[in-house]
């Protein structure tokens, strides 16, 4: 089978590696345009450094609905669209530029989570388990038919988006060529997506990263594994005695690691959310609208990621202090 890829992210990476040692024919790779942001080198994207170093053709139209760019996706004379974290939703015309269409790898059992962030928002509402699912492409944002999908994975503790994505990434690999020759012999039968039961998954904002502790601190766990590479998750220091005159403004702080106290009610039933309750050699403990947070690593404005002990060494975070938004 002749396969156009759109793909610009890694999550696209392990499926594509895949085909290329599969015996199925890549006749083109179209990802997005290398952006030049102000004062910044640019960098190349995942899908297209290994199609470069797989001496592919390389297209990457700044916009693949324009029908200036359809005689060349006709030119492919391919079979099949795979599309996996590309960046566009595409339109009618380039799915009917393939013989059969178009497929796409997403991050979610659909219909849950629909949308460009789907595995971030799964650990942000807690999801226990994830998954992927491979469907049939159509106008409408994630809404296709679904043409097979992974059981579900089982999300642990520790978990960030990071290595979820990772894991599941390499799923969906697997599960993309499963479906490739049925695909092709006409055995698929695709089931429809139940929309009443869809949810939404938009791309993620810096914003998404303030935490609000009068939030559980189970749920500000959730958003630390959700925000992961970014925006990460962060909050302001104000410090107990900021009506002196002398005393340093409030500071920015990125949180790495936290975890649940063991003892989630133990000390809050008083305190404000977000008061520093303890501090301790290798860790602080804050309040939150129900339970206490403990923070493992602290990242000062314009500084790196420590260890919260590395941190104290340089700024006396203390007890009575407060956590809170701008």
């Amino acid at each position: 089978m002749r396969i156009v890829i759109l793909g610009t992210g890694a999550f696209a990476v392990p499926t594509f590696e895949r085909l290329l040692s599969s015996p199925h024919d890549i006749a083109a790779v179209v990802t997005m345009p290398l952006r030049h942001p102000h004062g910044s080198r640019v960098v190349t994207t995942p899908v297209r450094s290994v199609a470069t170093a797989a001496g592919l053709d390389i297209f990457d139209p700044e916009n693949i609905n324009d029908p200036a760019f359809l005689p060349m996706l006709h030119s492919f004379h391919a079979d099949l669209l795979f599309v996996c974290d590309y960046g566009k939703i595409l339109a009618t015309h380039v799915l009917a530029a393939t013989r059969l269409g178009g497929i796409n790898l997403h991050g979610s059992l659909l219909p849950k989570y629909r949308g460009a962030a789907p595995i971030n928002r799964a650990l942000l509402h807690g999801e226990p388990t994830v998954g992927v699912s491979v469907i049939h492409i159509t106008p409408q944002l994630d809404a296709g038919p679904v043409v097979a999908m992974s059981e579900p994975l089982p999300v642990l503790p520790t978990d960030t988006a990071v290595e979820v994505e990772t894991q599941l990434a390499r799923i969906g690999a697997d599960l993309v060529l499963s479906v490739l020759t049925p695909l092709e012999n006409g055995t698929l039968t695709p089931v429809p997506q139940r929309d009443e039961l869809a949810t939404k998954a938009p791309k993620l904002k810096k914003q998404d990263g303030e935490i609000d502790w009068k939030r559980s601190a189970q749920e500000i766990v959730w958003q630390y594994q959700a925000m992961q590479p970014w925006p990460k998750i962060f909050t302001m220091w104000h410090r107990k005695n900021a009506s002196e005159s002398n005393n340093p403004a409030p500071m920015r702080l990125i949180l790495g690691r936290v975890q649940l106290l063991a003892d989630e009610c133990a000390g809050t039933a008083d305190a404000v959310p977000g008061t520093v309750l303890t501090v301790e050699d290798d860790r602080v403990s804050v309040t939150t609208g129900k339970g206490m947070l403990q923070i493992l690593e602290i990242q000062p404005a314009n500084k790196k990621m420590m260890p919260v002990n590395a941190f104290l060494r340089g700024y006396p975070l203390q007890q009575g202090d407060r956590l809170r938004g701008d």
